[in-house]
C-alpha cells in the first residue's frame, strides 16, 4: 500500500478568499491570495468600520484584490449589513456556524480568526449556511416580530386578569372571554365608571343568564390605581391588536407571488394561514431546491435526533440547536395535527406519546409534520391523508344534492329499478 502526496493547489475550492471577522463595531478583513507554481499563499490584512461607508470601502478594497468568496461567522445579527454589502459588489459571501469554525483558546486574536477564515474559504472547509433572499430576510424578521406581538398580547391579558382578581373582581369565572364583546362592555363600562345597571344595559343577549352573577361580580369596586392600569392595559391590547392587523396585511401582500405554496400549506392538518406564511418565510421561496431532501431540511430546522456516539455508544440524542422560530410554529402545528381526529398525525402522536413522553412526542410529530411540507412543496400537490377515504367523503358531501336532483327529473325509480 503506498501513501499519495496530494498538494495544496490540487485542493483550492478559491484561489483569491477573504474571510471577516465581525464584530459590532469592526470587521478585521484577511485576503489570502493562493501562490502559484507552488509558491505560498500571500495574505493581507485590514481592519474597516462597520459604517455604510467603510463597508463599501471593505468591498472595494476586496475587488482590488480579485477576491471572489468572503467567508463570516454568524455572529449575532451583525453579520447582516457586511454580509448584503458583500453581495451588492459580486463577491459571493458564505456564512459559516461559529461552533464549526472555533479557534483553540490561547491562540485567538482578530486577526488570526479573519486568517483562519479565509483559509476555510479558500480549502472550502465547512459548509456555508442558508441564507435567503433579502426579501424573504425581511419576512422572515416580520412574522418573527409577530410572534412577539402575539406573545406580549397574550402577557396583557394575563395582566389584566390579575389585575382584576387582585381587587376581587373575579369577571374571568363568570365570562368565558373576557376580552370578547360582552367582557370588553363590561372593562370599557368599569374604565369609564359607568354604574352596574348602565353596564349590563349595554350587553347582548348571550349572556342574559348570567345577568345575575354579573352584577354580583361587579359589587367589588377597583381602586383609582387598578383602574388606570385597567385603562392602560387595554389600550396596549387595542394597539396590540392593531399592529397585528397591520403586520398580516404587510406579510400577506408580500406573500402575494406565492399564494399557490400557502394554499398548499393550509390544506395540512394543524396549519392555519398565518402559520404557512411563518413557515413559508422560513423556509425560503424554493425550499426544495436549497435542501436535497426530507432528512436535511428536518435536520436544519433542529426538529430531529442529534448523533452523539463515541467508542461504539450512543449518548444523549437532543436536538441541536436549529431554526428556532421555525421549530416553535412547527411545535404549534403538530400539537393542532395531534388533536384532529380523522388524521394520520393524530394516532401517530398518541402511539409515540406512549412510548417517549408528551414533550418528545410532539417534536416528532413536528418533525412529521416538515417531512410532509417538504414532500407537499416539491411534489406540487395538496395534502391528502392515507387514514381518510377522501371518496367516501365526497359522497357523503353531495349525496343529498344528487338525491333531490334524481327526484326531479324522476330518474330515482329508474335508478333503484336497475340496482
Amino acid at each position: 500500500m503506498h501513501d499519495h502526496f496530494v498538494s495544496d493547489s490540487m485542493r483550492v475550492a478559491v484561489p483569491r478568499a477573504a474571510g471577516v471577522d465581525v464584530h459590532k463595531m469592526q470587521l478585521t478583513v484577511a485576503v489570502r491570495l493562493h501562490g502559484r507554481d507552488g509558491e505560498d499563499a500571500q495574505a493581507s490584512i485590514r481592519i474597516f468600520r462597520t459604517d455604510p461607508a467603510a463597508l463599501q470601502e471593505c468591498s472595494a478594497w476586496l475587488q482590488q484584490h480579485g477576491v471572489t468568496s468572503a467567508v463570516m461567522e454568524g455572529t449575532g445579527v451583525y453579520w447582516i449589513a457586511p454580509f448584503r454589502a458583500l453581495e451588492e459588489a459580486g463577491i459571493a459571501p458564505q456564512l459559516v456556524h461559529a461552533q464549526h469554525v472555533k479557534q483553540i483558546k490561547g491562540r485567538k486574536t482578530d486577526v488570526q480568526d479573519a486568517l483562519w477564515l479565509a483559509r476555510v474559504c479558500q480549502f472550502g472547509l465547512a459548509r456555508p449556511s442558508y441564507v435567503p433572499p433579502r426579501e424573504f430576510s425581511e419576512l422572515r424578521q416580520q412574522c418573527r416580530y409577530r410572534r412577539k406581538v402575539v406573545a406580549d398580547r397574550a402577557r396583557i391579558r394575563n395582566r389584566l386578569q390579575k389585575t382584576l382578581d387582585h381587587d376581587g373582581l373575579r369577571l374571568g369565572g363568570v365570562l368565558s372571554d373576557l376580552l370578547g364583546l360582552n367582557g370588553r362592555r363590561i372593562l370599557d363600562g368599569l374604565v369609564q365608571r359607568h354604574s352596574v345597571a348602565r353596564i349590563l344595559e349595554q350587553l347582548t343577549w348571550h349572556v342574559r343568564a348570567k345577568l345575575e352573577p354579573i352584577a354580583r361580580t361587579l359589587e367589588a369596586r377597583l381602586s383609582p390605581a387598578a383602574l388606570w392600569r385597567l385603562s392602560c392595559l387595554l389600550q396596549d391590547f387595542d394597539a396590540a391588536n392593531q399592529r397585528l392587523q397591520e403586520l398580516d396585511a404587510l406579510v400577506g401582500q408580500a406573500l402575494q407571488p406565492w399564494e399557490r405554496q400557502l394554499e398548499l400549506l393550509q390544506t395540512i392538518p394543524g396549519i392555519a394561514r398565518s402559520s404557512a406564511q411563518a413557515i413559508l418565510a422560513e423556509l425560503g421561496p424554493e425550499p426544495t431546491s436549497v435542501f436535497p431532501d426530507a432528512a436535511s431540511l428536518v435536520a436544519w430546522a433542529g426538529v430531529c435526533p442529534g448523533n452523539n456516539e463515541s467508542a461504539g455508544k450512543r449518548r444523549s440524542g437532543r436536538v441541536r440547536a436549529g431554526n428556532a422560530a421555525l421549530r416553535a410554529t412547527l411545535t404549534e402545528c403538530a400539537l393542532g395535527a395531534a388533536r384532529t381526529g380523522n388524521s394520520q398525525f393524530h394516532g401517530y402522536h398518541a402511539n409515540m406519546k406512549a412510548g417517549i413522553g408528551y414533550k418528545r412526542a410532539t417534536l416528532a410529530t413536528a418533525h412529521k409534520l416538515l417531512r410532509t411540507i417538504y414532500a407537499i412543496l416539491r411534489d406540487d400537490h395538496p395534502y391528502r391523508d392515507p387514514k381518510v377515504n377522501y371518496e367516501s367523503l365526497l359522497v357523503k358531501r353531495n349525496a343529498p344534492r344528487w338525491l333531490r336532483m334524481l327526484r326531479k327529473h324522476n330518474f330515482l325509480d329508474e335508478v333503484r329499478a336497475a340496482a
